[in-house]
């Protein structure tokens, strides 16, 4: 699996690790929609939130305006923008949402708009990606290392992005990013050194929340990273949302 190595900035001479400042940025998957209440892979597929997905969403919205929300990231797929934007709006936050197509799920090909027992059925010898995604890419869609390798890029300008901007105490503040399943857990694999092949043990449910802390002032920043929540949701989740796949 590559390396993620960030170079953050430097800490001042009389500043001690314990005083850097500590990031959470908050992991959020967007809402359902209406395929995958059906099972259906998406991928690059461009699907609306379902009734349900704007409802989680809204929870999710509320849950952060505990927080102080102060910038939000979002992949450029309407699921997650439209997610995205109900957070901001539930928060209360002016400034704009930073959105980049890097953030996006992996491009499964031909199997988009498929479900899982579709593709076994039409796809026999291509379910190795299941069980070895580094090696054996959906067809027509998009490698694993490559998906990696994109989510790593955009996750090292994000933490530039901060060790910028928060160079002021008075700009520190919580970080949003909302975008998919696939996407998060390619993040946690990179960042906490697990193997590509156990990825779908990060179970992340739709409109959930997970957090990541890190010290963007720190001289090796991909050394800070903790898993601070997993997949927390609302209560209220319907029969629809239990053990629904990884992949859609």
């Amino acid at each position: 699996m590559p390396e993620l190595s960030i170079a953050g900035g430097q800490p001042t001479e009389n500043e001690e690790p314990s005083q850097q400042h500590v990031q959470r940025l908050w992991l959020v998957r967007h809402g359902a929609t209406a395929w995958n209440l059906e099972g259906r892979f998406m991928g690059h597929h461009d699907v609306p939130l379902s009734p349900l997905g704007r409802t989680q969403a809204h929870w999710v919205g509320r849950r952060l305006r505990l927080e102080h929300v102060t910038a939000i990231y979002s992949s450029d797929l309407q699921r997650a923008h439209e997610t995205a934007t109900i957070i901001a709006q539930q928060c209360s936050l002016q400034q704009s949402i930073t959105v980049s197509s890097a953030w996006r799920e992996i491009s499964f090909g031909d199997w988009e708009g498929l479900t899982y027992a579709q593709i076994a059925d039409q796809y026999k010898s291509h379910l190795d990606f299941f069980s070895d995604p580094i090696n054996h890419p959906p067809p027509g869609g998009e490698s694993f290392s490559h998906f990696l390798q994109r989510v790593q890029t955009a996750f090292t300008q994000l933490a530039q992005d901060v060790a910028n901007v928060e160079v002021d105490p008075a700009n520190w503040g919580d970080i949003v990013l909302v975008c998919h399943a696939g996407t998060i857990r390619a993040l946690l694999c990179s960042l906490l050194g697990i193997q590509p092949e156990r990825q779908r043990q990060l179970r992340l449910d739709h409109g959930s929340l997970s957090a990541i802390d890190f010290l963007p002032a720190a001289q090796d920043v991909s050394a800070t990273f903790s898993l601070a929540l997993l997949n927390v949701q609302s209560l209220a989740r319907s029969e629809n949302q239990k053990g629904s796949s990884s992949y859609v």
